[in-house]
Parts: structure tokens; C-alpha cells; sequence
């Protein structure tokens, strides 16, 4: 969220449309949330680097270039499950949902988006695919979909029954 701030205040200056003082003030103040966190975290930690430590050691999810993520898009489709926190049906969801997003991005990008809207959904992309991750994090939301998909279908079943079987206008 700082580095977003930080986009917005770079192009209103750029615009000067709020004049300098307010941009300026929005990107030195846009990472003290950040700094505030990681120093409570490492405060109660008793090491202020532990933010970090247990971001890797306790939820296995730590910057690796990719190579988690490439080990699992290149695992699931040919049914191998060696790698870290296997949850077969979790990572085939998973592999979708990412490959559907990387599918997506080129149309995001091609619709032009405001700059801080595209500066957050690549950063978030790059974040995720980037970083060692437990895909089946990834399919705590598909219940949501499912159970919304459902309720739409059954809704809009409903309104077309309603509309040409019985003639309500």
C-alpha cells in the first residue's frame, strides 16, 4: 500500500494538481504504517528482524524468485505432488486461478486502468507468483464462488422464468 501511495502522490505531482505539499507529505508518510508493524512485530519478538523469520519458518511464505511457483505449475499438470504443503485439489485450483490470472493481465492492461490501479494488480501478481506460497491458500475463496455462482444462476433462472414463462412485465 506505501508503494501505491507513493504512485498516487508521483502522478498528482506530476499533474500538480494539489499543489507539492500534499503529495510530498503522502509519500513520507505512506511507509510508517509499514515500519510501525514490522517494528510492533519484532518489538514483541524480541528481534526486530523477526517479522521475517516468522514469515519464513512458521508460514513457509518467503521471497524465492519463483521457483515455488514454477516447481508447482510445472508439478500439478503431470500429477506429481513432492513438492512443499502438497494439497493436490487445492493446487489444480490454484494452477487455475493463477494461470486465469496471468491469462487476464493483458486485458487489464490493454482496458488502461488508472496507473495506481495497474501499479497494485501487477505488483500483487509479481508479490504472489514470486514468493513461495502455499497454493491452497488460493482455494479458500473458489467455496465463495461456488456458493455465489449458484445463487446467480438460480437467480437469473428465476428472472427468466418469471419474465417469459409467466409474463411478468
Amino acid at each position: 500500500m506505501a508503494l501505491i501511495a507513493a504512485v498516487a502522490a508521483r502522478l498528482a505531482l506530476y499533474r500538480l494538481r494539489d499543489g507539492i505539499l500534499r503529495p510530498v507529505a503522502a509519500m513520507a508518510v505512506a511507509p510508517l504504517g509499514l515500519l510501525a508493524h514490522l517494528g510492533w512485530v519484532g518489538h514483541q519478538m524480541g528481534d526486530y528482524g523477526g517479522y521475517f523469520r516468522l514469515q519464513s519458518g512458521a508460514w513457509a511464505h518467503e521471497w524465492d524468485y519463483g521457483r515455488h511457483t514454477l516447481d508447482v505449475l510445472t508439478s500439478v499438470p503431470v500429477g506429481h505432488f513432492d513438492y512443499l504443503s502438497a494439497w493436490p485439489f487445492a493446487d489444480l485450483i490454484g494452477v487455475g486461478v493463477v494461470l486465469l490470472a496471468l491469462a487476464l493481465l493483458p486485458l487489464l492492461i490493454r482496458l488502461r486502468p488508472p496507473a495506481v490501479l495497474m501499479v497494485y494488480t501487477v505488483l500483487t501478481v509479481v508479490l504472489v507468483l514470486g514468493s513461495q506460497q502455499i497454493f491452497g491458500n488460493v482455494s479458500r475463496h473458489t467455496h465463495q464462488l461456488m456458493l455465489l455462482g449458484i445463487a446467480a444462476l438460480a437467480s437469473g433462472s428465476y428472472a427468466g422464468y418469471g419474465l417469459f414463462e409467466l409474463g411478468v412485465p
